[in-house]
């Protein structure tokens, strides 16, 4: 008899509030503002130095299959490191949200509907398929976690960052000068 494979653990996430879809009783709007301590678990786990701010307004839709359809927007200050001074600066974040979740039995009709009408439907561009909605719960603090993740730049610049020019004596070094050692001389073929 083989045993039953554990679940892969999914990483500690720094904000949560899961909800029953069974609580949802038609269209529900939620605004989310974690506090401080909660925020800095976010930037933390973001890869940012802070995050000032955080808000999320969603709204929540329960459709007829036991799905429910979240839009929203999520808007946060934010204190990235910049990739050249690796500084931190003030940036801000202002990204839609727009997700769905599904129950298992739902979703898996889904897959196999877009199997049967094509084999290369998970991967060409097809709709995207719903999050599974689990033990009957979706984490709409999650989601808008991930949606501000999204919305962050992945290579953080400060406005007024540039690269600095290295000089010896008044020559201006090239970043290309150790090529020009490479390339042939004149009358060589």
């Amino acid at each position: 008899m083989s045993k039953a494979k554990a679940p892969a653990k999914l990483p500690d996430l720094p904000y949560t509030e899961p909800l029953s879809v069974m609580s949802l009783k038609g269209e529900t709007h939620l605004v989310l503002k974690p506090d401080a301590e909660t925020r800095a678990r976010i930037a933390g786990f973001a890869g940012l130095h802070a995050l000032d701010s955080f808000e999320a307004h969603l709204t929540l839709q329960p459709k007829h299959d036991g799905s429910v359809a979240i839009t929203g927007r999520v808007e946060a200050r934010t204190q990235p490191i910049c990739v050249v001074t690796l500084e931190p600066f003030a940036d801000r974040v202002s990204e839609p949200v727009e997700a769905t979740f599904a129950p298992p039995e739902v979703l898996a009709r889904l897959v196999e509907h877009q199997a049967e009408e094509d084999e290369d439907a998970l991967t060409d561009g097809s709709p995207e398929l719903p999050d599974e909605i689990v033990n009957g719960q979706i984490d709409p603090a999650a989601l808008a976690v991930e949606f501000l993740i999204l919305g962050l730049d992945p290579y953080p610049r400060k406005p007024d960052a540039d690269f600095p020019e290295l000089k010896v004596g008044e020559e201006v070094i090239s970043p290309f000068a150790a090529l020009k050692a490479l390339k042939p001389g004149d009358g060589q073929g």
